[in-house]
């Protein structure tokens, strides 16, 4: 079995998605027993907040308590679960992609170590992050614990890449996310960073995983699910947002929250 982007085995309750990382809340639901083994089309990292979890991907193959943290790259074959009914884990995925790019392929699965361990308990543990700034402060935490986590150092011309590139796309993420209910206009973005449309979708896929009109349909997503839980109509925020009709709505919203509007309402929580 092969799980999709962000998916597991367990209820969500609270996510938040940023620059092509998702970061995850989740209460475990299903037993040990119905576990079966699978692998994700992401790489994650697992932080175990409550309960004992038990890990079977080769590399760590050990019961991990309350604080520990590990690391699973793309396409790890496991049957991990929680030895409680009670167990609760925040899981930060990544897209394959993405996990090259961040030199974390090498080395497998793997219990990280204890500066990364640190980082990766406060970013479970991080409020709710509702605006632009503290979306922000989270993708510069997410990166950090990439950087510590990292089987060996990133490749030097990565490395200038990432450096030369990061403040313009940075504002262009920025400009995208604070202006998501407007049209796309890729000419005009890429005009102010002083760079060809081309090579910012090329930059935008390297850097988030994403390409420029994907990143801005996840931000104005993310802005209608705080809007719902707001305690807006539905029908509202998909007029307000300018979502064709509320089936156009629901569609996007349930590819990219795998709920309906009306399940988020119920009982999910933007994070």
């Amino acid at each position: 079995m092969r799980l999709r982007h962000a998916q597991f085995y367990g209820r969500f309750d609270a996510r938040c998605d940023v620059a092509g990382f998702c970061l995850a809340r989740l209460s475990a639901q299903t037993p040990a027993h119905q576990v079966e083994p699978h692998e994700h089309a992401d790489g994650h990292f697992i932080v175990v907040l409550a309960g004992r979890y038990r890990s079977s991907a080769r590399g760590v193959d050990r019961l991990l308590d309350a604080g520990d943290v590990l690391w699973n790259p793309p396409g790890t074959r496991h049957q991990d679960c929680f030895v409680d009914a009670s167990g609760q884990f925040a899981a930060l995925s990544l897209g394959a992609q993405q996990a090259a790019d961040l030199a974390l392929l090498d080395g497998g699965a793997r219990r990280l170590g204890a500066a990364a361990q640190r980082l990766a308990r406060d970013l479970a543990h991080r409020p709710v992050a509702l605006d632009l700034g503290g979306l922000l402060q989270t993708e510069d935490h997410c990166r950090q614990l990439c950087a510590l986590s990292q089987a060996r150092p990133a490749p030097r011309d990565a490395a200038a890449r990432e450096t030369g590139e990061s403040a313009w796309l940075r504002r262009c993420m920025e400009q995208l996310v604070d202006d998501c209910e407007q049209p796309l206009r890729l000419a005009e973005l890429a005009a102010t960073a002083g760079v060809h449309p081309v090579s910012l979708s090329r930059a935008f896929r390297r850097r988030y995983g994403l390409s420029p009109g994907q990143l801005q349909r996840r931000a104005l997503l993310n802005r209608a699910a705080r809007r719902l839980r707001a305690g807006q109509p539905i029908a509202d925020v998909a007029a307000q947002l300018g979502f064709a009709d509320q089936s156009h709505f629901t569609r996007l919203f349930r590819a990219e929250y795998r709920c309906t509007p009306a399940a988020w309402v119920a009982g999910f929580k933007t994070f």
